[in-house]
């Protein structure tokens, strides 16, 4: 292979030409090649390998301490989870269906103080809500409650500022 390798005309100009140096300069070649080579292998080779083991090693500890606070905390999570307490729980409320939906929106927002300026479906599972100049900390309120409780989720938002500080104007559509 090495006789191939110097039969090329780029390897065999170059091979000439470290003939050519002075002996102390073809030993300071030789020292430099070999500190690179030792360079690349270092930091091409070694340091990503070391880089992946350490990572490694602190995910497989992070997992170890998971576990071990899921075995010490197991009663407390099959209690939780067998008394409905946990979130299967918040999403026993979903509206099944467009009606249900405008019912529950329409019937939220009387009780939260808010006034829908006009409402009307939008498909099977959705409805379009208009609100003028409310207070947004109410609104976002309401929102929140509908998507915490009743899974209620944002399809399209447009707010805008009113005249009053603090109050905006609301187009939804809510979707199930």
């Amino acid at each position: 292979m090495w006789t191939k390798l110097k039969e090329q005309p780029a390897v065999g100009k170059l091979v000439a030409q470290y003939d050519q140096l002075p002996k102390r300069d073809q030993q300071a070649l030789a020292v430099l090649a070999v500190a690179v080579c030792l360079g690349i292998l270092y930091f091409a080779v070694w340091s990503p390998v070391a880089s992946f083991h350490d990572e490694a090693a602190a995910s497989k500890e992070n997992a170890a301490e998971l576990v071990a606070w899921m075995h010490s905390n197991e009663p407390v999570i099959r209690r939780l989870s067998s008394s409905g307490a946990g979130p299967a729980a918040k999403s026993a409320d979903v509206p099944a269906d467009g009606r249900a939906l405008m019912g529950l929106v329409t019937r939220s927002a009387r009780d939260t103080g808010l006034t829908l300026q006009r409402f009307e479906p939008s498909g099977d599972s959705a409805i379009r809500v208009w609100l003028e100049a409310v207070p947004y900390s109410e609104v976002a309120a309401w929102l929140e409650m509908l998507n915490g409780k009743h899974g209620v989720v944002i399809d399209q938002a447009a707010l805008d500022r009113a005249d009053d500080p603090g109050q905006v104007s609301v187009r939804l559509t809510l979707a199930i």
